[in-house]
């Protein structure tokens, strides 16, 4: 069998999301009066997959900047790693306009369910209060039926300029510890330069505190991670996100995952913030995540942005397995020298794949 085959991917499944009530939203609609609802969507790991999303109805009495829906939401197609974004528009009459958005990611719900208030991107003083129920038989591992959280921002921020670890709650990334990371250091084969290439889930969710660039266009931030391959002829291996245009550009929300390989243990990854103008875009600045803060067990959190003193991302990455190789079965009868005319066949496709 070969080691470069792909890790089976987790079956799809129904998910259920109660959008119970916001606060402290908006006057939008003047003329009308506000209509505000919600859209929940899976971001899907998988680009390529149909849009998964259920919407709550307009709530048209009672106080409208603090909604009441108690809606279940059913989502057929959701997968275990996928994050859920929440947008919270006001209906009008020629059309709706966005109040805000929210990102929970899949470790504060799977699969021990959630219950609570997460932050409003573009609201300061928003929340919006959800429950997704326990995927597992029983109640919430750890919290009774009653308990009530607050998620407002990842748990864990990392100082990418800073060497060691915060001891302060709040700025330490707590998961894994440091002695884990000894471990995996005295203990690490030495095949690791030889492994095969893994495949990452990429996911720029926010940023927050960033500077004002372009004044006459107005600032329209977009993010640019890519992978500081140790070959240093290798070929960039990078993605990007869409710029913001809308809401607040400083405090912008992305809300994008994207598929990163090929990615070799060791490499890091740069997150670089642009601004885009008229012209070219400028740098807002950037972060480098190192490899042991996300290999093998993935990262959630935010991270500091070099050249903004008060600038943080928040990303989320995960590590999807092996990348495919196509065509790798290897004849036996052919033995060494077969094996090796397969493999060199296969890095010539994908070198003119690349070029074409």
């Amino acid at each position: 069998m070969s080691q470069l085959a792909p890790m089976m991917a987790p079956p799809s499944q129904k998910l259920v999301v109660n959008v119970i009530q916001a606060e402290g939203l908006q006057h939008m609609n003047h003329f009308t009066g506000d209509h505000p609802f919600v859209v929940c969507e899976v971001k899907h790991v998988d680009p390529n997959l149909p849009a998964t999303k259920a919407e709550t109805k307009p709530v048209n009495e009672g106080d409208t900047t603090c909604p009441v829906w108690n809606e279940a939401l059913e989502l057929d197609s959701w997968q275990p790693g996928e994050a859920l974004q929440f947008t919270i528009y006001d209906k009008g009459l020629l059309g709706s306009k966005t109040e805000g958005k929210a990102m929970l990611p899949s470790e504060f719900f799977y699969p021990n369910g959630f219950r609570g208030m997460i932050s409003v991107v573009g609201l300061p003083d928003a929340r919006l209060r959800l429950e997704v129920p326990s995927m597992m038989e029983g109640q919430l591992s750890g919290m009774p039926a009653s308990t009530s959280i607050t998620y407002q921002a990842p748990p864990v921020v990392y100082a990418a300029s800073t060497p060691g670890f915060s001891s302060q709650i709040g700025a330490t990334y707590a998961a894994p510890t440091q002695s884990v990371y000894s471990s995996q250091q005295v203990m690490m084969p030495e095949t690791v330069q030889v492994a095969a290439p893994q495949k990452l889930s990429v996911s720029i969710l926010q940023a927050q505190g960033l500077q004002h660039m372009n004044h006459f266009t107005g600032d329209q931030p977009y993010v640019v991670c890519e992978v500081k391959h140790v070959d240093a002829q290798a070929e960039a291996t990078r993605v990007e996100t869409k710029p913001a245009t809308e809401g607040d550009t400083l405090n912008p929300f992305w809300g994008e995952t994207h598929q990163l390989g090929p990615w070799h243990e060791g490499e890091s990854l740069e997150f670089t913030i642009y601004d885009k103008g008229l012209i070219g875009a400028k740098t807002e600045g950037k972060v480098l995540l190192t490899p042991d803060l996300f290999y093998p067990n993935g990262f959630s959190g935010m991270v500091n942005i070099s050249g903004l003193p008060h600038a943080q991302l928040h990303i989320i990455i995960r590590v999807l397995g092996p990348v495919a190789v196509e065509n790798e079965t290897v004849v036996t009868d052919g033995a060494t020298k077969s094996k090796k005319k397969k493999k060199k066949e296969v890095k010539v496709g994908k070198k003119s794949k690349g070029c074409c």
